[in-house]
């Protein structure tokens, strides 16, 4: 009704300087049977009631605007895991060591051609290639850049879940990775270089990432947010140079996001296990140990 219509002595629930926000608690209130009336006073519209109706319309009103607002539910970023680094320190010198003794061809081996990762493993079945390739690198412009890069997305990947969990995932990212070049490449193609384990290390990340922000409350751009900063980086940093393994890029970073969305999954508070990091960093240096067993055997 307007203010022509309206009864005296009646109360103020609500007022705006636009008429349909009046419209539209008026309407709420006539649902739960409450009699009221916009009215103008001073220059604004008001929506006012009987008297003994404002407390109830004043609850029922709070209440819609209550339910109409979605929960803010807080950010869920990782605790920051203890000694991220020490992983990095000794992925770092693992590459720098293989290099060294590829280099000099110690114990009279030619490195290269016993670790590299080729198109003839399915038939050879020589698998512990996915793992030694991956120690190997063409000359020191290479070694260095996937050190840079592993470095930092192996501290960040500890500083999620870990340093052994991060490594062991980041390992077995990179060994699926290049299985999965393998099957794909040529028998007279070889490939080398801990590239894979970079971008299995950035696929993990973007992985988990967005696993720990898909149950907030988020608009799509944020909610999506780390894998497509991934899939940018991917872009960016795994497809030039002529002697690039693309597909190995691929194939990392594809398998370190599964790797990522499984961790996603798992409590936060199981990566405080100090025994769990023990074991999955000792794993992981022990399948590199025995897959050069395996190859200068």
């Amino acid at each position: 009704m307007t203010q022509a219509d309206a009864p005296p002595n009646l109360v103020e629930v609500f007022r705006s300087l636009r008429m349909p926000d009046c419209d539209q608690q008026t309407l709420i209130l006539s649902a739960v049977g409450i009699h009221s009336w916009t009215v103008v006073r001073g220059g604004m519209f008001v929506v006012v009631v009987p008297e003994d109706s404002a407390d109830l319309a004043r609850h029922h009103l709070r209440e819609v605007a209550q339910e109409a607002v979605a929960p803010a539910l807080p950010m869920k970023v990782p605790k920051p895991r203890p000694r991220a680094w020490h992983g990095s320190v000794l992925y770092a010198l693992v590459m720098i060591a293989v290099a060294y003794v590829a280099g000099r061809q110690s114990f009279g081996f030619d490195w290269l051609a016993v670790g590299s990762l080729n198109g003839a493993i399915p038939s050879s079945q020589e698998w512990w290639r996915v793992v030694t390739a991956l120690t190997l690198h063409a000359d020191v412009g290479h070694l260095l850049s996937n050190l840079l890069f592993g470095v930092v997305l192996g501290f960040l990947a500890s500083r999620a879940v870990g340093g052994g969990v991060a490594w062991g995932g980041i390992l077995l990212g990179a060994m699926m990775g290049n299985a999965l070049d393998a099957l794909w490449m040529p028998v007279e193609q070889n490939s080398i270089g801990a590239s894979t384990a970079v971008f299995a290390a950035l696929g993990m990340l973007s992985a988990y990432a967005w696993m720990l922000e898909s149950s907030v409350h988020l608009r799509w751009a944020k909610r999506f947010g780390p894998l497509i900063a991934g899939v940018i980086l991917l872009g960016f940093l795994g497809a030039g140079g002529e002697r690039t393994d693309v597909v190995a890029h691929v194939t990392g970073f594809a398998s370190g996001c599964l790797l990522g969305l499984l961790l996603g999954k798992i409590p936060e508070q199981r990566f405080e296990s100090r025994a769990l990091q023990l074991a999955t960093g000792a794993c992981s240096l022990a399948i590199v140990g025995i897959a050069w067993l395996l190859a200068l055997r």
